[in-house]
């Protein structure tokens, strides 16, 4: 185009965001061949041989090419950022590149004809805020988000601290509340995000059917990861961890409930997620016979509330689903997915194969 400069930052988020979504299949692809190679029923020198070249060649190869195109979508944000600041003559901007001022967020409605609802009053004084069976998720497809969050205001609340920890990341604008400035963090560098005191119509709710603080958070994830609740349809529970806390947060394949109960005691906030399929072109797809459970919800993220010994004496895994604790059904499936599920280590291995956690400081 003549006498066109610069970039088109639409189009340099949307590569970003493209990259960064292959990045994270990356490390997930790898993790499934992982587990596929150490529990083949294969012996011998020849499978010696073998798993001792992936761990030493093969999965480094895999998770260098991951961090890679991680690196290069923070390098197209960074670009998009330096393009709108120099096209708009801004001094500063944030992730989304609207300058330091940051106006109001409105993502918008999921659907035109439903208006937003407003969410009322302080919504930091909700007393159920640290559990995890009031998370009613909705409409959007962000379990990935509402788990990690839910994880992490659990255990912020066992330890007293969540009343503390919103007070600190959640301001209010006005008495009643207009609009609520939530402090996120990307890179682990505090980024303040403000948001309208307004929830979508099919967004996250209380176990009541009320809109709650979960409702502004989703709403201010919404905002700063793109500007749309589309932003926050799919993702991955260890980034909305750092998102919530700025702490580094790992994302493991399967482990044993030895160690999940180590990070539990270590007072970790984790989530697990249900195993995942793709096509030839790793695209998502949603095929619920890869779990062996019909109440549970498959490419879906679940809070861990506990590892414990049931009644039979067993050793179980409590999860909380981000659906509420009455579940709810997939679409022409007839099987209840449950609130609220005990596994024991086999169930749980199944038909789980992710495990993201954060440490809660």
């Amino acid at each position: 185009m003549p006498g066109f400069y610069g970039a088109d930052i639409a189009q340099l988020r949307a590569l970003a965001k493209t990259m960064s979504r292959h990045s994270e299949r990356m490390t997930s692809l790898s993790m499934e061949l992982g587990n596929l190679i150490n529990n083949a029923p294969w012996d011998g020198r020849d499978a010696v041989m073998f798993r001792a070249s992936w761990d030493s060649q093969h999965r480094p190869m895999l998770k260098k090419i991951s961090s890679e195109l991680q690196n290069q979508a923070k390098e197209l944000i960074r670009n998009a950022d330096e393009q709108d600041k120099s096209s708009s003559g801004s001094s500063g901007s944030d992730r989304s590149g609207r300058g330091d001022s940051n106006p109001p967020g409105d993502p918008g409605p999921l659907d035109p004809d439903k208006p937003d609802v407003d969410v009322p009053g302080d919504v930091r004084d909700d007393p159920d805020a640290g559990d995890p069976s009031d998370i009613n998720q909705g409409q959007i497809g962000d379990c990935w988000l509402l788990a990690g969050i839910g994880s992490v205001a659990q255990v912020l609340e066992r330890e007293g601290k969540l009343d503390e920890f919103l007070e600190e990341h959640m301001r209010p604008v006005g008495d009643p509340p207009t609009h609520w400035v939530v402090t996120l963090y990307e890179d682990g560098e505090p980024v303040e995000v403000t948001v309208e005191a307004k929830s979508v119509d099919g967004g996250v709710r209380g176990a009541d059917g009320e809109p709650n603080w979960l409702s502004i958070y989703e709403r201010a994830a919404a905002e700063h990861r793109g500007g749309s609740y589309d932003d926050i349809d799919g993702g991955f529970s260890n980034e909305a961890m750092e998102l919530m806390t700025g702490q580094s947060a790992d994302k493991d394949g399967e482990l044993n409930f030895d160690d999940i109960e180590d990070k539990l005691s270590d007072g970790q906030a984790i989530s697990v997620g249900t195993e995942d399929v793709k096509d030839d072109d790793f695209d998502w797809v949603w095929e619920s016979d890869e779990v062996n459970r019909t109440d549970v919800v498959p490419n879906h993220a679940y809070v861990v509330v506990d590892v414990k010994t049931n009644d039979d004496g067993e050793k179980v895994i409590v999860l909380a689903n981000p659906w509420g604790p009455s579940g709810g059904y997939m679409e022409g499936d007839d099987d209840l997915k449950s609130g609220t599920l005990e596994l024991t280590e086999d169930e749980y291995k199944e038909n789980f194969d992710s495990v993201y956690s954060v440490d809660v400081k």
